[in-house]
């Protein structure tokens, strides 16, 4: 394991490595006569191109990596810490969310249960700290009462976007069971995450169980 890493790290030097020794054995080949001028000029460029094309991309890969890392650091320092919840409140249910240590810009959240969905935008949030009332309040009773149809129970899919303060993009997509209690009200079990898409990263993760 030890080896194969380190091979990893230095590929590109190996295999300037290996092409250099390529193009001094064509030379070799063409001093004892084994090789005529016309065959030597070719492979001679031949491998020098490949060369270059290697260090252009050794170059390339390295800038792209850096530009990664500058970005995550960046996002990192002022991250915001995004907190949701669905609750239940007087038999109807409320959706809460707020931000803390960083604003948050172009907030989106959509719940979706069965076919309907319902959307949710704000601007901008604000920091909020500590007092129950600074927290976003959303009431969605009627649509999850009106998308339960005879159900007892259902799952609600709850995607979520927002901007940093430096324009890095988040994506989240959450699942959550929605249980109509016997009576009145809901109740809201087994938050589950399914993806994560942080601004740093190409791909968004997929969690699975």
């Amino acid at each position: 394991m030890g080896f194969a890493k380190w091979v990893r790290e230095r590929h590109i030097y190996l295999i300037v490595v290996i092409l250099l020794l390529a193009i001094v054995y064509v030379m070799w080949l063409f001093y004892i006569g084994q090789m005529n001028v016309e065959a030597g000029k070719l492979y001679t460029q031949a491998l020098t191109g490949i060369a270059t094309l290697a260090l252009l991309y050794y170059a390339y890969f390295n800038v792209a990596s850096k530009k990664e890392e500058d970005i995550a650091r960046l996002e990192l320092a002022v991250r915001p810490i995004l907190i949701w919840e669905l609750e239940s409140e007087k038999g109807g249910a409320l959706f809460t969310y707020k931000t803390l240590k960083h604003p948050i810009y172009d907030f989106s959240a959509t719940l979706s249960l069965g076919s309907n969905r319902l959307k949710i935008e704000e601007r901008h949030l604000d920091v909020s700290e500590g007092s129950e009332s600074n927290k976003y309040k959303r009431n969605v009773s009627a649509f999850i009462s009106g998308n339960m149809g005879r159900d007892r129970s259902r799952l609600l899919s709850v995607a979520i976007s927002y901007h940093s303060e430096v324009g890095g993009k988040y994506d989240f997509l959450f699942t959550k069971e929605v249980v109509h209690k016997r009576g009145d009200g809901f109740s809201f079990q087994h938050r589950k995450i399914i993806s994560a898409k942080y601004p740093w990263q190409g791909e968004k993760t997929v969690f699975s169980d």
